[in-house]
């Protein structure tokens, strides 16, 4: 039974072996996307937050990423318009 196991182990670490190639590939499609992110807070400290934002993927794989960023109160109808929000930008190179 001993060596019955270490046969089969053999077996598929040579076939797992046999199938990597190197491939060229991308964790997500290259392109345009978008989104939002809304944080609620559920304690007495109106601190809940949204956040916009927007993506740009190439096809080297760097990125770049924009967005909008403020605090909204208790919830979205508390809106406070005084408060300026704040803007961001991310770049990421792969190299």
């Amino acid at each position: 039974m001993k060596y019955f196991l270490i046969f089969i182990v053999i077996m598929f670490s040579f076939q797992s072996m046999g199938q990597e190639k190197k491939k060229k590939g991308f964790s997500t499609l290259p392109g345009w996307s978008g989104g939002y992110r809304y944080y609620y807070d559920l304690d007495e400290d109106e601190k809940s937050k949204l956040r916009i934002f927007g993506k740009y993927k190439q096809k080297s794989g760097s990125t770049i990423k924009f967005g909008w960023d403020k605090q909204t109160g208790r919830n979205l109808n508390d809106w406070n318009a005084d408060d300026d929000g704040v803007i961001f930008f991310e770049q990421e190179f792969k190299f």
